[in-house]
């Protein structure tokens, strides 16, 4: 297979064997997707794994290429601070763009917000009317496989494309996550972590076509060093990378309010 199909694992303490369990799915129907997606969880530890996870602070850093010529046109790094509580999962995000420094957060509960160089943003700023996706998109990558457990998250088995992978689509109840948002996994036989991921936001006709590289572990927590955009051509246009991962800091409430 090329290398569009293929997800390259870099972590030895992840078996082999558990990457190769299971049998092929012979049966098209919804519970199959569930078989899919539970073999996935259990290659990177069950779902302990994720409850285990409190906070994290990590770097995401977004780069761009130039899809003819695979040559790196820019890098932008972001600070994350994400944390789960009984209000739900907070985050704040902080980047720099030129000379101005830009501030995201979101709580977990009703308050969402955006500074700009310690100016408070609202409404119709673009990066407070982002902040909310921002925030829970920083949290779903990372919390992958194990968010397709959640109430309101729906898997369907639609067979086997002509390449023979099997594809589970993902959709989303009223008020969870992005609603119109759409997530198609590809599954080979005998692997249980995915070889892509593609998905289709707000209701957009386009694909975004993704791969995962470089599977890290920080105290046996499993995930994605780097996501990999590309093109219907297999061009890498842009990769997520994630780095300097620290598991369970301590961290403040007073982190995702805004300052």
């Amino acid at each position: 297979m090329g290398a569009v199909a293929l997800v390259t694992i870099g972590v030895a303490t992840l078996a082999a064997t558990a990457l190769r369990e299971g049998e092929p799915v012979p049966v098209q129907d919804n519970e199959q997707a569930q078989v899919l997606v539970d073999r996935w969880i259990d290659a990177v530890g069950g779902m302990e794994r994720y409850w285990a996870l409190s906070s994290a602070r990590f770097t995401l850093t977004t780069e761009m290429y130039d899809a003819t010529s695979g040559r790196l046109r820019r890098t932008r790094p972001r600070y994350v601070t994400v944390s789960r509580s009984e209000r739900g999962e907070a985050s704040r995000i902080e980047r720099w763009e030129g000379d101005d420094f830009i501030q995201q957060g979101f709580d977990g509960g009703d308050q969402v917000w955006a500074t700009m160089n310690g100016e408070a943003l609202g409404p119709g700023d673009k990066d407070f009317d982002e902040a909310i996706y921002v925030a829970r998109d920083v949290v779903y990558w990372i919390s992958l496989p194990y968010k397709l457990k959640d109430p309101g998250v729906f898997l369907h088995y639609d067979g086997q494309d002509e390449e023979g992978l099997h594809q589970v689509r993902v959709t989303f109840g009223q008020g969870v996550g992005e609603h119109d948002d759409t997530w198609f996994y590809s599954f080979e036989d005998g692997r249980a972590v995915p070889v892509r991921i593609a998905y289709r936001e707000e209701g957009r006709t386009n694909l975004n076509l993704t791969r995962w590289e470089d599977l890290q572990e920080v105290e046996g927590y499993f995930f994605a060093g780097r996501r990999v955009h590309f093109d219907e051509e297999g061009r890498v246009t842009k990769v997520l990378a994630t780095s300097d991962f620290d598991l369970n800091p301590a961290v403040e409430e007073s982190v995702f309010r805004q300052p």
